[in-house]
C-alpha cells in the first residue's frame, strides 16, 4: 500500500512538471519526509513502551515485590499506581548554585518554593498547597493534600505516598510510617522512593504520629495514644487515654504529656511501652501549663529540650531537669506566629514577617534579617538527623 501511494504521488508531480531537474525531485522530497516521519513515530512508540516497562519494573523493585500486600479489591492503593510513580521534574526554579549562608541555620519554605541554606531555590511541586516539609539526610520530604513526595537535591522528585495525611517520619528522617485503609506500612526512604520494611493491620480510625527504633506510635484523636510493635504483629495497640500528647523520641523512650494523677493539669512525662501500653516512667512540671495542642517546636534532636510558643515568647524546657523536679525553663521573647524549629541541640529558631530570631538554651538570642523576596507565609523547615550521641 505504501509503495502504491508513493508511485501515485510521483505520477501526480510528474504530470505537473514537464522536465523536472534530477536534483529537484518534489515527489521524492515528500516521500522522504513521509518515511522520516514514519520512522520517528515508530521509534517514539518503542521508546514509550520501553519507558513504561522500565517504570513498572523499577516501581515494583523499589516497593519490595508485591507492594502493598493484599491490595484491596476496590482499586489500587492510593499513591501506588503507575502514574503516581512517575517522576516529576520540580525545578530547580533557579540554577542550584551555592550562595551565602543566611545565618538562619535552617532551610525556608516560601510559598511553594524551598530556599536552602546554601542559596538554592527548588520547587515543591506535585502536592497542591504545601503543608509540611522536612529536611532528611538525602533530600527533603514534603506533602500537601494531594500527595507525599521526596525531593532530591537536583530538583527532581518522586512520589512516596497517596492522598492522605496519616504519616510520620522517624527522628533521623530515614523511615516513613504511613497508613492506607487499616494497613500501617513502615518503609525506608531512598532517592528512588520507598523500600518496604514491614506492614501490619491496625484498628480503623488510627494514624501514625511517631516512629521509634522498632515501634510506631498511633492515635485516634480521642482515646489517647498506643503503639504498634512490629516484632509482635498479633498484638493490637492498646491506647492510653491519660497520654494527651507525644512530642517525640527522647533518650530511650518518648516524651509527651499525661494527665495529672488525681488532678486536672497536664504533666511532662517520659513514656515507655510496658505490658503492651504506653505508660509514664517519670513525670513532672505539672504546673508549667503545657498544652496538648502546642506541639510546634517539639524536641531537640537529642531529646533533651522542648520548645513551646506562648504568645510573644518561646519557652525552652530542659526535659531532664523538669522530670527531676528542678527548674529548667528558659524564656525567649519572640513575637510572631512562625512555629519554632530547632536548628541544633541548643538553638531554636522562630520569627515574624520581618525578621528571624534565634534563641539559645543559655538564654541568649540573636536577630537575623529575612532574605529578600521571602513570602509573608514563610515557614522554617525542620532538619531530621540522627542524634550526635546515637540515641
Amino acid at each position: 500500500m505504501t509503495i502504491m501511494l508513493e508511485d501515485s504521488l510521483r505520477d501526480m508531480f510528474a504530470a505537473q512538471v514537464d522536465t523536472p531537474p534530477v536534483a529537484d525531485d518534489p515527489a521524492g522530497t515528500v516521500i522522504r519526509r513521509g518515511r522520516v516521519t514514519r520512522r520517528r513515530r515508530a521509534v517514539g512508540s518503542l521508546v514509550a513502551v520501553a519507558a513504561a516497562l522500565v517504570l513498572v519494573t523499577a516501581g515494583a523493585a523499589s516497593l519490595g515485590g508485591g507492594w502493598p500486600p493484599e491490595r484491596r479489591s476496590a482499586g489500587p492503593a492510593a499513591g501506588f499506581d503507575v502514574d503516581s510513580l512517575a517522576e516529576v521534574t520540580a525545578g530547580p526554579v533557579e540554577p542550584p548554585t551555592p550562595g551565602p549562608d543566611t545565618g538562619i541555620g535552617l532551610d525556608l519554605r516560601s510559598g511553594d518554593q524551598l530556599w536552602t541554606t546554601d542559596g538554592r531555590r527548588l520547587s515543591l511541586a506535585g502536592v497542591g498547597e504545601v503543608t509540611r516539609v522536612y529536611r532528611v539526610p538525602d533530600g527533603w520530604v514534603y506533602a500537601g493534600a494531594k500527595q507525599v513526595r521526596f525531593l532530591r537535591p537536583d530538583g527532581t522528585s518522586v512520589a512516596l505516598s497517596g492522598e492522605d495525611d496519616r504519616w510520620a517520619l522517624s527522628t533521623d528522617g530515614d523511615r516513613l510510617a504511613f497508613q492506607l485503609d487499616t494497613t500501617l506500612y513502615l518503609a525506608r526512604i531512598g532517592a528512588n522512593g520507598l523500600a518496604l520494611i514491614d506492614n501490619v493491620e491496625v484498628p480503623a480510625g488510627t494514624w501514625p504520629v511517631a516512629v521509634t527504633a522498632d515501634r510506631v506510635v498511633v492515635s485516634d484523636g480521642s482515646r489517647g495514644y498506643g503503639f504498634v510493635d512490629l516484632a509482635d504483629r498479633d498484638r493490637q495497640p492498646t491506647r492510653n487515654a491519660d497520654v494527651t500528647a507525644i512530642y517525640g523520641v527522647g533518650g530511650d523512650g518518648l516524651v509527651g504529656l499525661v494527665r495529672e494523677v488525681g488532678g486536672t493539669r497536664r504533666c511532662l512525662a517520659s513514656l515507655a511501652p510496658t505490658s503492651g501500653k504506653l505508660r509514664p516512667v517519670r513525670s513532672g512540671g505539672c504546673g508549667l501549663g503545657l498544652r496538648a495542642e502546642a506541639t510546634d517546636g517539639g524536641l531537640t534532636p537529642d531529646g533533651h529540650w522542648l520548645a513551646e510558643r506562648r504568645g510573644a515568647e518561646v519557652v525552652l524546657i530542659d526535659v531532664d531537669r523538669v522530670l527531676a523536679g528542678r527548674n529548667g525553663v528558659v524564656s525567649c521573647p519572640a513575637a510572631g506566629d512562625v512555629p519554632p524549629v530547632w536548628a541544633d541541640d541548643r538553638t531554636v529558631v522562630t520569627g515574624d514577617d520581618k525578621q528571624v530570631v534565634r534563641c539559645r538554651t543559655d538564654g541568649t538570642e540573636q536577630t537575623v534579617s529575612l532574605p529578600d523576596g521571602v513570602s509573608e507565609d514563610w515557614q522554617l523547615v525542620p532538619r531530621l538527623t540522627a542524634p550526635a550521641d546515637g540515641r
